[in-house]
């Protein structure tokens, strides 16, 4: 007796899960990256009397402004959606003597969220994309609404 039409059953089995799982799955997370996705549900952010930043990883950018001390601040983000959620996540850097470090971090804003950082100012996330996904996430960018703190200074164009 063999056992090989129990194998090809088996085989095939084990196909038709795979693909029930990995096609809606591409589908999720491609379609919802799409720029026209966000606009069919109506959520746009204005940064009206605001300043209107933007980072993408992988991007050298000037400084976003200065502490009261002339310390600059450099501002990165990423952002991602993920099942037609936006979110992103921001890191500020100050740099001393040629030397960078960490100035604050917040791992998680979706979309309309506002962190403040003290002495840099608020950030409200008005915009995020993803970048090319497949099978991995990919950090894409993000724009947020920027007001700055009294005592931070704004470089001339941020």
């Amino acid at each position: 007796m063999s056992n090989r039409p129990a194998r090809i059953r088996a085989i095939v089995v084990v196909a038709v899960l795979v693909l029930a799982f990995v096609i809606p799955w591409t589908y999720a997370h491609i379609a919802y990256a799409w720029p026209w996705k966000r606009f069919q549900t109506g959520t746009l952010i204005s940064c009206d009397d605001q300043y209107s930043i933007t980072s993408r990883p992988g991007q050298s950018e000037p400084p976003l402004g200065f502490l009261p001390d002339g310390t600059p601040i450099f501002f990165g983000s990423t952002g991602r959606i993920n099942m037609g959620v936006e979110s992103a996540g921001i890191s500020l850097a100050s740099q001393r003597n040629n030397h960078f470090s960490n100035f604050a971090r917040v791992s998680q804003l979706h979309l309309g969220e506002s962190t403040t950082i003290e002495g840099v100012g608020t950030f409200t996330l008005s915009r995020a994309h993803s970048g090319i996904v497949w099978f991995t996430p990919n950090p894409g960018g993000a724009t947020f609404c920027f007001t700055p703190d009294p005592t931070f200074t704004v470089r001339d164009e941020p």
